[in-house]
């Protein structure tokens, strides 16, 4: 039975022309592919903090979102986080896109929001499993420059209202 049925797709692939035969596998490969991403990027939006005797405690993505950036924003020379939250085997794992304030020292902060982080996370949220905390350095924000940027735009806005 499966040899006749080898022997049937082999000479109807025969009969094809190749283009047709090497674009449908191809497709055939590309929708494989675009379901296995799709299906990995499936996460789930509640996260399972702790049980207890009586229930589960879950916590939505939003709220560890807040307190991620809520959490970053107590750190000096960081700014615009952004979370990603990856969900592995029930363990949440994050990465943390920042900006840096210029002069700031990448070790420092790492170290200074990694150790926050947790201890957000563990004390406000109850979350008892926490992964990995990668902390990823977007670009660099130059506080003289914003200043300077911001002196520029005060001024301006003074001089417009003093021509009115």
């Amino acid at each position: 039975m499966i040899e006749t049925l080898i022997n049937e797709w082999a000479s109807y692939a025969q009969s094809l022309d190749p283009i047709k035969l090497y674009g449908g596998a191809i497709l055939a490969i590309a929708i494989i592919l675009f379901l296995i991403r799709v299906s990995r990027n499936c996460q789930p939006k509640n996260l399972v903090a702790y049980s207890t005797e009586g229930g589960r405690v879950i916590i939505n993505r939003s709220a560890i979102v807040d307190l991620v950036q809520s959490a970053c924003a107590q750190v000096s020379d960081v700014s615009r986080p952004k979370v990603r939250i990856r969900i592995k085997k029930g363990i949440p794992h994050f990465k943390i896109l920042i900006r840096l304030s210029s002069g700031g020292m990448m070790r420092a902060i790492e170290q200074n929001l990694q150790s926050h982080l947790r201890e957000a996370l563990s004390q406000n949220l109850g979350i008892e499993k926490l992964g990995q905390i990668d902390v990823v350095a977007t670009g660099f924000k130059n506080k003289a420059v914003a200043k300077a940027l911001s002196s520029n735009i005060s001024n301006s806005e003074t001089s417009n209202s003093e021509e009115s």
